[in-house]
């Protein structure tokens, strides 16, 4: 099968999966109202008759042309190529299955020459087939966890880790649930995977593996986010009018895996690798996406200030420049993390301090620019009027007159800026924005955890220990002054 079509990949969702929303069984989630929006958004990033996106296409050595965002990157410029596609619209979520294919691959060598298994062969199988079936997946990875201060084995419930229960000749079959799962309802496959590094004893819950969405046992229930605020708020809602985000939670009840779909079963020592891995590539978006929104930060505040008349003012000259500051920090942080990339079994691996840098750094400045944002719009950002009362000839002129801005700046442009800082800054959509940004692809403690992880300690220990042998060390006589 060639690259797919929109049509085709909605088609691909009338297979008679279980999902719920709100309470109430979705039918068909093609024609939700909520959720056939997103799964058109999606159907965007696939090829609208047939064609191919030259942006994000490669061949393979036979010819057929397939998707770019499932390919892992074999050097530095197929890594730029799919950190740049990672982070724009064409690239979406896909490739976040690539950092998962990827990892899986790296690891499988291992575990292959380490146990005699066979899982180079399995995942190269199943990508081949996933990436000409030009299929659309999402990661599994958030278990419900329970009691968060103790391992999967010393749970009072041991399905609040996903294990595996049962094997056969045929495959495994798994319990328990995942959570987390960005466009869960709107996928054709999931991949599995483990959310942390397993002991001993947790080798019944160190398992990766793909499953159908609606394969049997499989039943999702999608969180509520409400409906989007749709076209007639574009003016006030300019960035998320449209949006329809929603993460759902996967339930296994018992679902029967075959082997060619298993690619971990028990190999607990190799699972911290697999994050490792995983982490590192899917945290590589931000060196791209990162360096942009904070552009785009920047750009706001000018803006405010000048149609104000308060771009000479020293207080927002120092809120922009510290933008200007982290945005060049994370410039530089990608620069090396494109240099110091690593080649692994065939694959081009960036660096992992410069990816956990870059998520840390905006992690910890972001909250503070929106903020500055918010003050240099003032009490407009939460109550000026809506677009809608500058088309409305009772009430127009009384906007247009009391909310201009400097002079030469109309109240629809002043207007259209304090909606834009509104909406990344202030609304609901902002709110699961700065919550998303705290818990995606790890949380801020896991992406310190990376970065001290290969870190070198004792090496700074030592540095201190030189320094106060070398003050107690007795001192060589001064030579005598002659």
């Amino acid at each position: 099968m060639s690259i797919r079509t929109g049509d085709q990949y909605i088609r691909s969702l009338r297979d008679g999966r279980t999902v719920y929303y709100a309470g109430e069984r979705v039918a068909d989630v093609t024609t939700h109202p909520l959720f056939g929006l997103r799964a058109r958004q999606i159907a965007g990033s696939f090829a609208s008759d047939g064609s191919a996106l030259a942006a994000v296409t490669s061949q393979l050595p036979d010819g057929e042309l397939v998707h770019s965002w499932y390919m892992p990157p074999r050097d530095q410029t197929g890594l730029l190529r799919y950190i740049e596609m990672e982070s724009s619209d064409h690239g979406g979520g896909h490739g976040a299955i690539m950092s998962g294919l990827a990892s899986l691959q790296l690891v499988a060598s291992r575990a292959d020459s380490e146990l005699g298994a066979n899982y180079v062969a399995r995942v190269k199988a199943y990508s081949d087939r996933f990436i000409r079936d030009d299929l659309h997946a999402v990661l599994a990875m958030t278990d419900a966890k329970g009691d968060r201060s103790k391992p999967p084995h010393r749970q009072a419930d041991p399905d609040l880790w996903l294990r595996v229960i049962d094997r056969s000749s045929e495959g495994i079959v798994i319990r328990g649930a995942k959570t987390s799962v960005t466009d869960g309802a709107l996928t054709n496959e999931f991949l599995v995977l483990p959310t942390h590094a397993m002991s001993a004893d947790d080798a019944a819950w160190s398992v990766a593996c793909a499953v159908p969405a609606n394969a049997p046992g499989v039943l999702l229930i999608s969180n509520y986010v409400g409906a989007p605020w749709g076209e007639r708020f574009r003016f006030d809602r300019p960035a998320t009018f449209n949006d329809f985000r929603h993460e759902v939670t996967i339930f296994f009840n018992d679902v029967f895996v075959p082997w060619d779909r298993v690619f971990m079963d028990g190999e607990f020592h190799l699972t911290r690798d697999l994050i490792r891995y995983f982490t590192t590539f899917h945290r590589s978006g931000t060196l791209t996406r990162e360096p942009r929104d904070t552009k785009k930060l920047i750009g706001a505040a000018q803006l405010m200030a000048r149609y104000n008349g308060l771009e000479s003012t020293g207080q927002v000259k120092t809120v922009i420049a510290e933008m200007v500051e982290t945005a060049q920090l994370l410039e530089l942080l990608r620069f090396s993390a494109l240099a110091r990339t690593q080649i692994i079994e065939g694959v081009c691996v960036p660096d992992s301090v410069a990816c956990n840098l870059a998520a840390l750094t905006t992690a910890r400045t972001r909250p503070g620019y929106l903020q500055s944002l918010c003050e240099m719009a003032g009490g407009p950002v939460l109550t000026a009027p809506s677009g809608l009362d500058l088309e409305n000839p009772d009430t127009a002129e009384l906007v247009k007159k009391y909310y201009v801005g400097k002079d030469g700046v109309s109240a629809e442009q002043r207007l259209g800026l304090v909606k834009y800082i509104y909406d990344i800054a202030a609304s609901d959509s902002a709110g699961f924005a700065r919550a998303s940004s705290v818990t995606a692809a790890g949380s801020p403690s896991a992406k310190r955890m990376a970065l001290t992880r290969d870190f070198d300690i004792e090496a700074c220990v030592a540095l201190v220990a030189d320094d106060i042998a070398g003050a107690r060390a007795p001192q060589p006589a001064a030579a005598p002054v002659a």
